[in-house]
């Protein structure tokens, strides 16, 4: 797997708690992700509306905010996708998602309490497809977690008042 040095910057970035720091700031109060850009840009992809996604420790119970790009299921819903760059586990979020399906978002600079509902089957096929039109990247890191094998998990999101995401 050949990562630009772009990419490592990132992932440097990104998984340093001064860069958490500073993307959680930006998307809270701007609704932009600078590591989600900076990435896109490498990847010559579109740019994603970033959300900050609370769930909550499976063992502590503690909030724990992670900034993801969401993506539109075109029903008022949207998606995540645990990805964690196609490595062999899935991100910590994940397994709080599967232990405890209430979270908090913040989405487009607005509040909302969530459930979610982890995809499987057809259903997680098709909508997958959806969010690797939105960020292709999405299908590399399927092939690269296929050697472990691991299958990326995709969450539904709805917010528990029944309104639909702008």
């Amino acid at each position: 797997m050949k990562v630009s040095p772009i990419q490592r910057f990132i992932r440097w970035f990104g998984g340093s708690e001064f860069g958490r720091i500073i993307d959680v700031f930006c998307v809270r109060w701007f609704s932009f992700s600078p590591i989600i850009w900076v990435f896109t840009k490498d990847d010559n992809s579109g740019y994603n509306n970033p959300c900050i996604f609370t769930s909550y420790g499976r063992k502590s119970g503690l909030p724990r905010p992670t900034v993801l790009p969401a993506f539109p299921t075109g029903d008022g819903k949207l998606m995540i996708v645990g990805s964690r760059g196609g490595t062999s586990i899935d991100p910590h979020w994940a397994h709080n998602l599967r232990a405890k399906p209430e979270a908090k978002m913040r989405y487009k600079r607005k509040d909302y309490h969530v459930k979610t509902r982890l995809l499987d089957g057809e259903e997680r096929d098709r909508m997958f497809t959806i969010c690797c039109d939105h960020a292709p990247v999405y299908a590399r890191y399927q092939e690269w977690a296929n050697q472990y094998p691991r299958i990326l998990p995709v969450f539904e999101i709805e917010d528990v008042n029944g309104g639909a995401f702008p």
